[in-house]
């Protein structure tokens, strides 16, 4: 592997903590297509997953009408009030400066629609500090494989040059399936466990250990590996 020269990062559970306004459109799309309501586990389960999945999983004979129409019932709500619920977890900002100042270039790769990704970007103002964003179209059909894979054209780097930053399994699926190294966020939605089911083995426990272990350090990846093995 050599040298990173690219970091995508996953935005929901990775770089913002957009669990209240998701968890609220959710509900309003759940209400909707009469699924019963969730209790807030079984909801938060669901953070991070394109909706057509997140519909079928409780309803498998959706039609494409039906996903649709939650879909338009989920960002009537999100677009109003959910997107504004959300934050930056601590030390995102710190890791993305450190990434620039080293010559990283950093990217925004989310299942989210693209256009709601950059509105995003922008009110946490940290559109600044990342080279662009790959996200999903409005149908949100788009794998994280299809993502991470145009995410490496758009950098113009190699996979092995590459590291994906994500907090769910999707995100490590994706970059394997494109020979990039995934590294788990743990302080996202998802659990240690699902990520490394997933074939992740990189992992940070806040985005400031990240900046240290695979921005600064001088040994970076090598550095991991090496500890791991101790």
């Amino acid at each position: 592997m050599g040298r990173m020269k690219a970091c995508f990062f996953d935005l929901d559970g990775t770089l913002a903590d957009s669990r209240r306004g998701l968890v609220s459109s959710l509900r309003a799309a759940f209400e909707h297509l009469n699924i019963p309501s969730p209790g807030d586990n079984d909801v938060a389960q669901f953070l991070g997953t394109p909706l057509p999945r997140v519909f079928r999983s409780y309803l498998p004979d959706l039609t494409d009408a039906d996903v649709e129409a939650g879909m338009q019932a989920f960002r009537a709500v999100y677009e109003k009030t959910g997107i504004e619920d959300n934050e930056l977890y601590p030390g995102v900002v710190d890791m993305l400066r450190a990434a620039r100042q080293r010559g990283v270039k950093t990217w925004i790769v989310t299942s989210k629609p693209e256009p709601q990704a950059d509105r995003v970007a922008r009110m946490l103002q940290i559109d600044s500090l990342i080279e662009g964003i790959v996200g999903a179209g409005l149908a949100e059909t788009d794998t994280k494989t299809d993502l991470v894979g145009r995410a490496l054209a758009a950098a113009a780097v190699a996979p092995g040059e590459a590291a994906m930053v994500g907090d769910r399994h999707y995100d490590v699926i994706g970059a394997l399936e494109n020979n990039v190294r995934p590294v788990g966020a743990l302080w996202g939605f998802g659990t240690y466990d699902e990520l490394y089911a997933a074939g992740c083995r990189y992992f940070a426990q806040s985005a400031e250990e990240f900046r240290k272990l695979f921005i600064e350090s001088e040994r970076g990846f090598h550095r991991v590996v090496a500890a791991a093995a101790e």
